[in-house]
C-alpha cells in the first residue's frame, strides 16, 4: 500500500517538482481538507487561488447562499458563470480537484431554476411515489446538471430514515425518502446509479442517521438515546446497503451516549472504524459533516476535532467557510502528524483513498498529466 501511495503521489507532484520524490507532509494533509470560499470567479489573484496554490487542498464545496451575510449568489449566478468558475478552479489547482455540492433536490438545491437549471423535487416526494422511473428521472437531471458545469462530487442522497417527521433539518424539510427502510434503500440505489452513469461521485449522508433527532446539528449537538442493536435493526440498514455502491459517506455530529458516551459520531472510532470499516467493510472515503457546525464546535476545539476525526478513521474534513477555521484544522493536523499522534500509515491510508477516487472521477491519467 505504501509503495502504491508513493507512486501515485510522486507522479501527481511531478507537476510541482521535476524530480519524483515523497511529497511533503503538508501536501498529504492538504488533500484531506475540502473548503468553501466566497466568490463567483477564480483568477490567479483571487483568495481561493491562493489556497489552491499555497496549500494544495483536496477539494472545494460550492454554495449559492452565504449564511453569514444571508445573501445569495455566493458562488453561483448562472450556468455559464458556474462552468467557468469550476473550470478555472481545476486549472488553478496543481492536483486533481474535488468540486462538490449539496444537490439533493427540492428544498436543498444549489442549482436553482433562477440560475437556469431545471427544477427538482424533494426526496420525500420521490419516496412517496416510490417509482423507479420517477426517481431515476430526477436523479439523472441532478447528475447531468453537475456534469454540465464540471462538479464531480454530490453530497447526496440522504439515506437517513424519516423516523421523526418533526426533525427540523430532515423531516420538516422533506429530505428523507421515507420512514420505511426498503423505500430508502430502493430510491437511494437508483439515485446513486444515475450519478455513476454521469461520472459524478455520491457521498451518502448523514451516518449513522439524523432522521430521528429533535434538533439541528447546525445549531446544537443532537443526542440520541438508542443502543447499537436498535440502530442496526433500523437506521443503519439503508447505510449498509447504500455503501455497497456509494463512493463516500458523510458522518454526522450527533452524540449516541449508549454507544460512545464520550464522542459524537464524527469523532468516534466506534462508528467510523468499527462500524463503517470493519462491520460494513466500507473501503471508500469517509468524510465529516461541516466542521463549522455547532454540533461539533460545542464539543471540542477545531484542532482537536480534526485530529480525532482522522484518528477515528476518517479521511476528508469538510469546512465550508471561514479561512480562520480552515487554517486551524490544517495546523492541528500538521502538529499531530509531526509529533507522531497521527502516524504516517494513518495519513497514507486516507490519502490513497482520496487520490484513487480522484483518478476514477476525473478520468485523469497520472502518466500523462
Amino acid at each position: 500500500m505504501k509503495r502504491l501511495l508513493f507512486v501515485l503521489l510522486s507522479i501527481i507532484y511531478l507537476s510541482v517538482s521535476s524530480v519524483a520524490q515523497e511529497p511533503a507532509l503538508e501536501q498529504k494533509i492538504a488533500q484531506m481538507l475540502m473548503v468553501g470560499f466566497r466568490g463567483t470567479t477564480a483568477t490567479a489573484q483571487s483568495d481561493v487561488a491562493n489556497w489552491l496554490n499555497k496549500y494544495q487542498i483536496g477539494g472545494v464545496i460550492l454554495f449559492d447562499y452565504d449564511s453569514p451575510t444571508k445573501k445569495y449568489k455566493r458562488n453561483i449566478e448562472s450556468i455559464s458563470q458556474l462552468q467557468k468558475l469550476v473550470a478555472d478552479l481545476k486549472r488553478l489547482s496543481k492536483t486533481p480537484l474535488f468540486v462538490a455540492i449539496d444537490e439533493e433536490g427540492g428544498q436543498v438545491s444549489r442549482l436553482k431554476t433562477n440560475y437556469g437549471f431545471k427544477p427538482t423535487v424533494t426526496q420525500k416526494y420521490l419516496g412517496t411515489l416510490d417509482n423507479e422511473d420517477s426517481t431515476r428521472f430526477y436523479a439523472h437531471r441532478i447528475a447531468a446538471a453537475c456534469k454540465q458545469v464540471g462538479i464531480n462530487v454530490n453530497f447526496a442522497p440522504l439515506v437517513d430514515v424519516d423516523v421523526n417527521p418533526n426533525c427540523p433539518i430532515i423531516g420538516k424539510k422533506q429530505r428523507s425518502y421515507s420512514a420505511d427502510n426498503e423505500v430508502v434503500i430502493r430510491n437511494s440505489k437508483w439515485f446513486v446509479n444515475e450519478h455513476q452513469k454521469q461520472g459524478v461521485l455520491c457521498v451518502v449522508k448523514h451516518f449513522p442517521g439524523h432522521g430521528v433527532t429533535n434538533t439541528d446539528s447546525h445549531e446544537s449537538t443532537p443526542v440520541v438515546e438508542k443502543s447499537l442493536d436498535a440502530l442496526r435493526r433500523y437506521e443503519l440498514v439503508p447505510f449498509a446497503e447504500a455503501l455497497k455502491s456509494a463512493d463516500g459517506v458523510m458522518v454526522a455530529h450527533i452524540l449516541y451516549p449508549n454507544i460512545d458516551e464520550d464522542r459524537i459520531a464524527s469523532q468516534s472510532s466506534v462508528f467510523i472504524t468499527e462500524l463503517l470499516r470493519e462491520e460494513f467493510g466500507f473501503s471508500g472515503i469517509v468524510m465529516s459533516d461541516d466542521f463549522r457546525m455547532a454540533g461539533l464546535r460545542k464539543q471540542t476545539t477545531l484542532k482537536k476535532a480534526a485530529v480525532q476525526f482522522i484518528l477515528a478513521g476518517g479521511d476528508l474534513i469538510l469546512c465550508g467557510a471561514n479561512h480562520t477555521y480552515q487554517k486551524q484544522i490544517l495546523e492541528g493536523l500538521y502538529a499531530a502528524a509531526e509529533d507522531g499522534t497521527i502516524s504516517e500509515q494513518r495519513l497514507n491510508e486516507s490519502v490513497l483513498r482520496i487520490l484513487s477516487a480522484k483518478i476514477r472521477v476525473t478520468g485523469w491519467d497520472p502518466l500523462i498529466g
